[in-house]
Parts: C-alpha cells; structure tokens; sequence
C-alpha cells in the first residue's frame, strides 16, 4: 500500500540554474524527486547533488535522447514511473524543467491527503485532424521537430490517407495534457501496460498527450478522475483538473504557452492551481526569484 509521500517527476533538458531552483522548491522530507535528464543536455547529473537536503533525488538511467514530438517522450516518462512505482508512493507528479510550484507544499500534500484516490488528468477534445497523428504510420517519428523527417512524414501520411491505410484502428484514443498527478495504483497500471503502449505508439507521431490519456480513460480509473472544474471551455486557463495553471490564451503559437513574468505575480498567486509552467530565466529571472522567496522551504 503507497504511504503519503510524493515522487516527483521531472523531465529536463535545459536551464540547469533554473532546475536548482525548481529542486530546491520541491526539497522536502515527504517528497522524492526523479529527474529524466535529456542524453542531449550539455550538463551532469552531478551538477545537483547539493541540491536537495530533505528529498530525495535519484537520475534516471539510461538516458534517452528525447526529441519534441517524438516517442521518445513518452519513454523516458515510463522511465521515470519505472524508476519511481518502486517506492510506492501516494501520488506521481510530473513537472518539466520549466516548471515551478505556486503552492507551498503543506498545501499540495494537505489537498492530495483529501484527495487519495482521485487521478489529475486535464483532458480535451481532439481537433478534427489530431487523429491523424495516430491512425497512419510515421516513417520518422522522432523526425517531427526537424525540417526534412517531418516533411517526408507528411508525404507518406499523404499517401496513406489518399489509399486509406490506416493502424490502430481498434484503439480509443483519448488526448490530455501531457503533465499528471496519478495514484500509485493507476502508475502501476500505466506500466502494466507498457508493451501495448510501445506497440501502439512507436510509429505515431506527438504522442506524449495521447498514450496516458488513452491508457486511464480505457481503464477502472476513468471513474477516478477529479473533475476540477465542471463545464470548462477547452484548454480554459482556470482548468484545475490537473492542477497545472498553464496560459495557452497569450501563447505565441498553439504549441508554445505563455512564459510568466514578474507582472503574472499577482495572478500566480490567486488562482488555486499548485504548479504553473512555463517559466524561462532567458526571458524573465525575476518571477523565479519571487516564487522562490515566497515558497521558500523552512528549515
């Protein structure tokens, strides 16, 4: 049976003074933190190890060369369940590098200890091409980010639309945020599943908001989500199913969310989500030094 601690799951590729800072925000006696660092990333593991006091901080090995849009995404997060479900805790969070809590963690573990058996997952609706993403081969599926791979993907899939040849015609997919909170029980389950997620997604393309979603909603843990809040318009910044405040209405492009400044302060600190993303040193320190202080961990 999972006890009340916590594993935190982080993905990190970049910004290695802003993951201290995250680390540090998260360093406490009831949490463990698990950090899949990009085989990419010009920075070591052991440029953490004086990061933490209370928690504790285990890297992920191997390490996965992880490519935006790519399967390689949704490896290297079942790395870190895999690395994590040992330890049976109450609840898995994952969190990028770029993220920060808003909540200081009396409060996380507080709404989690009166929440123990729900699951935070914020789903939407798929666009009426999304699909596409799933029902027809990748030739290139870490390809997506780049110019020439993501091109002759396009062609292929061009042609097995115009025949009609499709994969995965059997399976329900479901799309939510990429970012979770989930029970140790359904952690165990999405790895249960592990080999039919492989099977299903190696050749697709950007499935890192799809192979969860998928996994929970065909499963007993459906009737576990925690509904956040009902009637909420489709990626609403107010969402809190998943308990992620992420501000998609003044983002640059429809994959990028708006990156927090030191003018959201008042904004982060109102809404009653526990963690926001995105935040970058390169385009504003001072939000970071803020919620820093704020939260600061008390010895």
């Amino acid at each position: 049976m999972a006890d009340k601690r916590h594993a935190y799951l982080i993905l990190a590729h970049t910004a290695p003074d802003q993951l201290r800072k995250l680390l540090a925000l998260l360093d406490d006696s009831r949490n463990d933190i698990y950090i899949h660092l990009d085989r990419k990333a010009p920075f070591a593991p052991e440029a953490f190890s004086d990061c933490v006091r209370h928690a504790g901080l285990h890297f992920v090995t191997p390490r996965i060369a992880v490519h935006w849009g790519g399967v390689s995404i949704m490896r290297a997060e079942l790395a870190l369940l895999k690395a994590a479900v040992p330890g049976g805790y109450a609840f898995y969070h994952l969190l990028s590098g770029m993220d920060l809590p808003i909540k200081d963690q009396d409060t996380i573990h507080s709404f989690f200890d009166a929440h123990p058996d729900r699951e935070f997952l914020n789903f939407w609706q798929f666009k009426p091409t999304t699909q596409s993403r799933f029902r027809y081969y990748t030739l290139f599926p870490e390809g997506t980010g780049f110019f020439l791979t993501n091109w002759l993907n396009n062609v292929f899939k061009g042609i097995l639309m115009a025949l009609h040849l499709r994969i995965n015609q059997d399976v329900d997919f479901h799309f939510a945020a990429q970012w979770f909170s989930i029970t140790h029980a359904c952690a165990e389950y999405v790895l249960s599943r592990e080999a039919w997620l492989e099977k299903v997604f190696r050749h697709t393309n950007t499935p890192d908001e799809v192979f969860l979603a998928t996994v929970v909603w065909n499963s007993p843990f459906r009737e576990k989500l925690y509904d956040g809040q009902e009637h909420v318009q489709n990626q609403d910044i107010h969402n809190t199913a998943n308990m992620r405040f992420i501000d998609w209405t003044r983002g640059k492009s429809i994959r990028h969310p708006w990156t927090f400044t030191l003018d959201d302060k008042d904004l982060l600190m109102g809404v009653p989500h526990f963690w926001a993303r995105k935040f970058d040193e390169q385009v504003d320190a001072r939000i970071i030094d803020f919620l820093c202080e704020s939260l600061k961990v008390k010895d």
